[in-house]
C-alpha cells in the first residue's frame, strides 16, 4: 500500500473564491476524464462531444468495463460467485459487500453539480460537472472512504490518478455537507496495490478553485484547436482507419 499524506495547509485563509461564467460555451459539462481530455487535445474533445463521434477506446477499456461490472455486481449482490478477476482484492471486497449489506455502503455513484456546485441530477439542465465513482462508504456522518477501481496500468498514471482522487474528494465534501473527512482510495486490480489520500474538508477546498478554473475553462471554450503529438496522439482512435476523423493526427 501506498500511503500519501497530505499536511495541514497553512494558506487556507488565503482561498480565492472562483468565478462563475455568465454564459457557457459548446461543452457545458465537464468530468475528469473530459477535461483531461480537453486539457491534452482540445480538438479530440470537439469531435467527441459537440460532433458526437462516439470513439473507440480499444479493447483495454472494454476489460476494464466488464470487470467494474462484476466487481459491482459482486458486492450489491447480484453476482454470488466471486470474480477472479478480483482475487487480489478478495478480502477487501468481501468486506465491502458486508457493508453493502449493512447500507453503510453507495456503489456507482453518479453526481451531478451545478455551475455553483450544489448537488443535482446526472443528466438535467443544471447539470455543469459530473463525478462517478465504485464506492464510498460512509464510516461515520463525519467520516467517509471513496473508492475507485483501476484496472491496467498503474505506473505513468501516477499524476492523473491523484488529480481524479482529489476530484472526487472535493466532490465528496460538496455532496455531503456533514462529512469532514475523506479518504481517497485507488485500488489497482491488476497489481494487488493501493493508494491512499486522506484530505480534511478544509485541506481539499483549498484546490476547488483550481478544479474549478479548469472547468470554467473548458466549458466556456468557443475555440478548440488540435494538440498532435507522438504521445496524445498514440491512444486516440479519431486518427485510425480508412477515412480517420482528425487529420492532424501524427504517428
Amino acid at each position: 500500500m501506498v500511503e500519501l499524506v497530505q499536511n495541514k495547509r497553512p494558506d487556507l485563509d488565503s482561498v480565492i473564491e472562483p468565478e462563475t461564467p455568465e454564459e457557457l460555451g459548446l461543452i457545458p459539462a465537464w468530468s475528469h476524464s473530459t477535461l483531461k481530455t480537453f486539457e491534452t487535445c482540445a480538438y479530440r474533445s470537439y469531435i467527441a462531444k459537440v460532433r458526437r463521434i462516439q470513439e473507440d477506446y480499444g479493447p483495454a477499456a472494454k476489460r476494464g468495463s466488464e470487470i467494474h461490472q462484476k466487481a459491482e455486481d459482486y458486492v450489491n449482490g447480484k453476482l454470488e460467485e466471486f470474480p477472479i478477476e478480483l482475487n487480489k482484492f478478495k478480502s477487501e471486497f468481501k468486506k465491502l459487500k458486508e457493508l453493502y449489506q449493512s447500507g453503510t455502503v453507495e456503489l456507482e455513484g453518479e453526481w451531478g453539480f451545478t455551475i455553483d456546485w450544489q448537488p443535482c441530477g446526472w443528466l438535467t439542465p443544471e447539470t455543469w460537472g459530473r463525478i462517478k465513482l465504485d464506492a464510498i462508504v460512509h464510516e461515520t456522518e463525519t467520516s467517509a472512504r471513496v473508492i475507485d477501481y483501476k484496472t491496467g496500468r498503474m505506473f505513468g498514471n501516477e499524476i492523473s490518478h491523484s488529480q481524479q482522487a482529489l476530484t472526487y474528494a472535493i466532490g465528496s465534501f460538496f455532496k455531503f455537507p456533514e462529512l469532514q473527512h475523506a479518504q481517497t482510495e485507488l485500488w489497482y486490480l491488476d497489481h494487488g496495490e493501493v493508494t491512499t489520500q486522506a484530505y480534511t474538508r478544509d485541506e481539499a477546498m483549498v484546490f476547488m478553485p483550481t478544479l474549478h478554473q479548469r472547468a470554467v475553462a473548458m466549458t466556456t471554450a468557443t475555440e478548440f484547436l488540435p494538440n498532435p503529438s507522438k504521445m496524445n496522439c498514440r491512444w486516440c482512435s479519431y486518427r485510425k482507419g480508412e477515412y480517420p476523423v482528425c487529420q492532424h493526427g501524427i504517428e
